[in-house]
């Protein structure tokens, strides 16, 4: 009886604690709650091809499917020139326990606000996510100077 009288007593000191100095309903609080001011929304671009405010794109095509086996497939297109699709297929790896990924390859695409229309597909898979498209930056060749200085780096490093 003694260590239920205890026990109460603890939680009842813990649950004013709770609510002394950081409860942001108490008037007192130096932690005030603030009232919610949404950050501001930036304007659509007019030079966007499409009437129609971005924030409420309509779709105009949809469909999805999920097959028992865990493969899948969907398309989405919007009125804003908004697309999407992909299929995921389940591939075993072998281990023990069996690896059982699933294999994604789909492609999706957009029209700048610029108004050039940016495409990109891609694959996942046992080798990771793999875009492809005109958009995805690349990395610029590398200069002769480094190449021949890596090739000599390479040529003359000492044997182990």
């Amino acid at each position: 009886m003694k260590f239920a009288v205890v026990v109460l007593a603890c939680m009842v000191v813990a649950s004013q604690a709770q609510f002394r100095g950081s409860n942001p309903f108490n008037r007192n609080s130096p932690f005030k709650s603030q009232p919610y001011r949404p950050a501001p929304v930036a304007p659509v671009p007019s030079r966007v091809s499409y009437s129609g405010d971005a924030r409420n794109a309509q779709i105009l095509k949809a469909d999805s499917d999920i097959g028992p086996d865990g493969s899948y497939n969907y398309y989405y297109e919007t009125d804003n020139g908004i697309a999407a699709q992909a299929q995921g297929t389940p591939r075993n790896f072998g281990g023990n326990p069996p690896l059982v990924p699933v294999v994604a390859q789909g492609s999706f695409s957009w029209t700048s606000p610029e108004g050039v229309p940016v495409a990109i597909t891609y694959v996942a898979d046992e080798n990771g996510y793999q875009p492809q498209g005109a958009a995805i930056p690349t990395s610029p060749p590398v200069p002769p100077q480094i190449l021949r200085a890596l090739e000599y780096i390479a040529r003359s490093a000492p044997r182990k």
